[in-house]
Parts: C-alpha cells; structure tokens; sequence
C-alpha cells in the first residue's frame, strides 16, 4: 500500500496555518480586549497599560491626558501634555485630542504652542461650533478680542444656546459692550432678546438699555411681550423718563395698536380694545382669588370692548387689582374720568377709583366716590393737581375692604373709555380734590 507523502505534507501546512492565523486573531483579539478592559477603569496604571498595549489607538492616549489634566491631587502638566501629544500622532484627525493639548499647552505656559494646537482643531473640523467656542475662549484669555469676537461668532452661528455664556465670558475681559454685542452676537433680534434677558437677570439694566438699541437699529420683527420686562425694571428703578422712550419705540417698532387718541389722554388703551399687556403702560390685572377677569364686547359703553371683572362673594376684598402707570407732567392740572356699569355689586363698600403719585404716594392721593348695587354706566369724574416733583401716577380700580358683618364682595362691574386729559388754563381754576 502507497502512501502518497506529498498530500500529507500539503495537509499539515496548511493546518499549521491556520492554526497560526487562528492564534494571531486571537492574541489580537484578546490584546484588543484586555487593552479595553484596563481602559474601563480611570486608574492610571491600568489606562498607561493600554496605552502600551494598543499605542497606535489614540483614545487610549487621551484618556491618560484627560486622567492627567484633571487629577488636582498628583497634577502633571507635563504627562499631560506628552499624552495628548502622543493621542494626535495616532489620530491627526482627532479635534478634541488638538484642543485637549492646547489647553494643556497654555496651562503649561506655552500659548503658542496652544494656538497653533487650536487651529489644528479648527483645520480637521472647520464647521464645529464646539471647536469655535473652545478656540474663542481661548483667544479670550490672550485677550485677542477681535479673534475671540470672530471665533464665539461662529460659534453662536450655530449653537444659539451659548449666547448667554459668551456674553458672561466676553463681559469678565472686556468693558466694551457696544463692540461685544455687534462682533459676538449674529445679526438675528432672536440673540439680542437672550442677551436683554440675560442683563435683566443680572440686574444690568444699562446694559440691556445698550442691546434694546441695537436690537431697534436690526430692523427686525420684535413682540410687545418681549419688551415690558426692560420697561417695568427701569420702572422700578424710578427711571420713568427712560421707560417712556423705550416704550414709544416699542410701540412703533412692533406696530402695537395705540387706540385713537381723539381727546389727547395720558392714559393708554383707556377703551380696552386690546389685549392688556400686563405691564409697562398699558393696564395690568393682577390675579386675586374671589375676582375674574374678561374682555366684554357684548356690554359696552363704546367702541368694541369693555373690562368686565366678576366677584364670586367669597372674600371681603381689598382690591387694587386692575391698575395702570400714568406719565404726567409735575404742577399741572388733569381731568380724570371713566365709565363704569355694575351689577348687584354687595356690601356698602363699592367700586371706585385710586390716583396717586407712584413714587411718593404722600404727594398727591385722589379716591373717587364708590358705587354700590346695580347701575347702567355712569361716569366718574375728578379733578386733581400733580405735585411739583410727580412724573408718574398710579390709576387703579378700587374697593376697600368693609367693615360690616356682611361684608363679601359680590357681584360685576364693567369698566370702559378711561381717560386722563391734562387741563390748559390756571392751576387755581382745579377743583378740589375728591375724597
């Protein structure tokens, strides 16, 4: 029997070869793996191990310079710096691993060794708003602000929501307001309402003043809504003045309906024809449990609408709740007046008027008579002198509390065609004020 030797070699070279083949995808396979399991852990000895095991995978590499960067306790720039340096020559594509060693590189004080590690980042991903944000931010602290303005611009560009953190971070280094709004921020009115929003919060009023101007000089489409905030803090802060202009820019800039003004009233939007703003100068309705209010355009005095304001008759209301800011001019005579309807209104205490002066309430204090039980429209009148220093009165519908056994507050009143008109001719020629 022959037995031909030359298969039988063939045969056991080529299972040695697989078997070798077989070997080597396992060694690769199991060095792969075990590189991985020491990565899980943020142990240094184990990361370094699978650095060395697997050197040409960057993420190994920059997780040993991430470990480094941040490890407060034992810091070593240096190790740092040479992990990340060697997580780019693995991966010369790898953005974060560039802008990780440009941080680690200024940290080191080497900016330019930094910069050029940042515009490496920038080279491999070009449209990165993170790479642009990183980049700016460290323009920033070299205190290149027209580089920084140009890199956080592109940034802004395409991630909206770092406005606000760009604006914190230009205002640390940079006093420079008027130059930060227009390099940083994009020609979009949507930027400008964060930024006003942002300076409001941090209780910056001038400075939402300055981005307000920029925003009018954009031309774009602005709500009412988003302007009232500004208008009622510098309100607050007895900038009356100030708050007026905003105001008569605002209306004109967002086209708000301003009424007919045929009897040249102070007060705004005194028929109620729009939608109250609830802020600035037009009326505000402050909720208070027990009253409800809402636009009536079936019962009205004039025009398309009335205030309606119904009371349940479960509380003894002191109510105030429907009020308006009012410019006025000091030492002149005004002519106040208003129609008012109700309906089985209960209680001896009724409905009227409060005018007084906003900032100094001792100065000028006007309560029209109250009115009681059921009325058809009828017309409230008062006459009143403003004091030398009075910039700003305080209109509101009153009621104050009663004093008898049967004192919840029941009931409807409509309101309608408020107006406050100042009066040409003698200041003696006022009549007393109503009390």
């Amino acid at each position: 029997m022959n037995i031909r030797m030359e298969g039988v070699r063939l045969r056991s070279f080529f299972f040695v070869g697989v078997l070798l083949i077989a070997g080597g995808v396992v060694y690769c396979t199991g060095k792969v793996w075990l590189a991985a399991y020491w990565a899980a852990s943020w142990d240094r000895d184990r990361l370094f191990r699978a650095a060395q095991w697997e050197p040409n995978s960057a993420m190994y590499w920059y997780r040993l310079g991430l470990y480094e960067k941040w490890n407060f306790e034992q810091h070593d720039l240096g190790r740092a710096v040479a992990y990340f340096e060697r997580a780019t020559e693995a991966n010369p594509r790898c953005d974060s691993c560039w802008m990780d060693l440009g941080d680690a590189y200024e940290a080191n004080g080497q900016p330019e060794r930094a910069q050029e590690a940042f515009k490496r980042a920038q080279f491999v991903h070009p449209i990165s708003s993170d790479v642009a944000w990183r980049y700016g931010n460290f323009l920033l602290r070299q205190r290149d602000y027209p580089g920084a303005f140009a890199k956080l611009h592109r940034a802004l560009l395409s991630d909206p929501d770092l406005t606000v953190q760009a604006l914190a971070e230009c205002s640390k280094t940079s006093n420079d307001l008027a130059r930060i709004l227009s390099e940083v921020l994009p020609n979009q009115n949507r930027y400008y309402l964060i930024a006003m929003d942002y300076f409001l919060a941090q209780h910056q009023t001038d400075a939402a003043v300055t981005v307000w101007s920029q925003l009018v000089a954009l031309k774009q489409g602005v709500q009412m809504a988003e302007v009232v905030p500004l208008i009622n803090e510098l309100i607050a802060q007895r900038r009356a003045d100030d708050a007026l202009h905003i105001w008569r820019q605002a209306l004109e800039v967002t086209s708000w309906p301003q009424g007919q003004p045929d009897n040249s009233s102070a007060l705004f939007n005194g028929g109620f024809e729009q939608d109250l703003l609830n802020g600035g100068f037009d009326w505000r309705e402050d909720p208070i449990s027990g009253a409800a209010f809402r636009s009536d355009h079936e019962v009205v005095h004039s025009g398309g609408s009335a205030l309606r304001i119904s009371f349940d008759g479960s509380a003894n209301l002191d109510f105030q709740n429907l009020w308006q800011l009012c410019p006025v001019e000091p030492a002149r005579h005004y002519h106040f007046a208003a129609y008012v309807r109700l309906d089985e209104i209960s209680t001896d205490s009724g409905i009227r008027f409060a005018i007084y002066d906003t900032f100094r309430p001792a100065a000028l204090q006007i309560l029209t008579p109250d009115l009681v039980g059921s009325r058809p429209w009828s017309l409230i009148e008062a006459d009143f002198v403003t004091g030398p220093d009075t910039h700003l009165l305080t209109i509101a519908l009153r009621r104050l509390p009663s004093w008898k056994f049967d004192n919840k507050l029941r009931g409807t009143v409509w309101v309608d065609d408020v107006s406050l008109v100042q009066v040409p001719g003698n200041l003696t020629e006022a009549v007393d004020d109503p009390h």
